[in-house]
């Protein structure tokens, strides 16, 4: 027969049907319909994603995967999203990483000043793919800029002069115990350049860097002064010693127990025309930010005119140095220590352009 909800009525059961009550226990009874089924744990899914061992944000949610600049970084979390900057093996990281050398966030790859901390997009007035923050001309398109952090020993594309610029050996990668990456120069012998060039030839320029000294060679027969800075214009002249550029950079005055800020015209290791500025403070272990630049006056053609020359110490207070060279600006840009041992943080190039 039918119960009163329409069911068949079942018969009781008889005593031998019956379970003893100690034979029922909480694992016997049947599953609750409506549980979640059970979390099985993926010690390599971090952030509770569902994605594992490939996930290319580990440390971001991000089920979609996304990854519109296939670098392999997930859209999620790359400092780049649209533009492909794979991670690499960094100094001190202990995975590969993606370089953003001033930490704002945004990758060197795609950062407009790489060198330069912004908390926002950077504005490029000109689109000539510089920010207008570390842009020389920031109403006139200049060509691609150039940066390196000095993350990786020096290529093949940084070369030592033909004639007294020591090796390229000479040069390392470290790691300071403030945390920056960059390249020293180790050697100290007294009174001897050591000088690394970038190659390719740029008519006039804008050449940023930081230096900190590390160390400075005693007075020796040769000479008494000691400095380390950029170089930019560098043409190579035959024979010993003849190798024309510019510097911008620190000095010290070892009989004299002084420091100057520094520009230069300089014939191999000899200085032929010399503009300094006293500096403050102690110079070993200091950040000095200096900015060379060369800018060409009178003629159009390259290697043609006069040098319009200029050195700015970003330090405190700043110190500016500006004078007029006979000669063109034309040249490499580089690096140079003499008498001392100095740490290089960074270079970002830009080639002046003539409005």
């Amino acid at each position: 027969m039918l119960g009163a909800c329409g069911f068949a009525a079942q018969p009781s059961p008889s005593p031998q049907q019956q379970a003893p009550d100690a034979a029922v226990t909480l694992t016997d009874a049947p599953p609750t319909p409506d549980a979640p089924p059970p979390v099985t744990e993926d010690p390599d899914d971090t952030d509770n994603d569902g994605v594992g061992a490939n996930d290319n944000c580990p440390d971001v949610r991000n089920t979609d995967q996304a990854d519109q600049d296939r670098d392999g970084v997930g859209d999620a979390c790359d400092n780049c999203p649209t533009v492909s900057n794979p991670p690499r093996q960094t100094l001190g990281s202990s995975r590969p990483i993606q370089r953003d050398h001033d930490n704002d966030g945004q990758g060197d790859e795609c950062d407009l000043c790489p060198h330069v901390a912004s908390t926002s997009r950077d504005v490029d007035t000109d689109g000539d793919g510089i920010g207008d923050a570390c842009d020389p001309q920031a109403a006139l398109r200049n060509p691609p800029a150039y940066f390196n952090g000095f993350y990786d020993p020096p290529d093949a594309s940084w070369q030592v002069p033909a004639e007294g610029g020591g090796l390229r050996a000479d040069w390392e990668v470290t790691r300071r115990a403030d945390g920056l990456i960059g390249w020293r120069q180790r050697v100290l012998d007294g009174s001897k350049r050591h000088q690394i060039l970038l190659a390719g030839e740029k008519q006039q320029h804008f050449v940023d860097s930081l230096v900190i000294v590390e160390s400075i060679a005693e007075t020796d027969a040769a000479s008494g002064l000691r400095n380390a800075g950029v170089t930019y214009g560098f043409l190579p002249v035959a024979g010993v010693n003849n190798d024309l550029y510019f510097i911008c950079g620190v000095e010290r005055d070892v009989p004299g127990s002084k420091d100057f800020v520094q520009t230069a015209l300089v014939a191999g290791d000899v200085l032929n025309v010399d503009k300094t500025a006293a500096r403050v403070g102690t110079l070993i272990g200091s950040r000095v930010r200096i900015v060379g630049q060369a800018t060409r006056d009178g003629g159009s053609a390259p290697r043609t005119g006069n040098t319009d020359l200029a050195c700015l110490a970003r330090d405190v207070p700043p110190i500016s140095l500006t004078q007029d060279i006979t000669g063109p600006p034309d040249g490499q840009i580089g690096l140079r220590t003499f008498g001392m041992t100095a740490f290089f943080d960074y270079v970002f190039d830009v080639e002046l352009v003539t409005p």
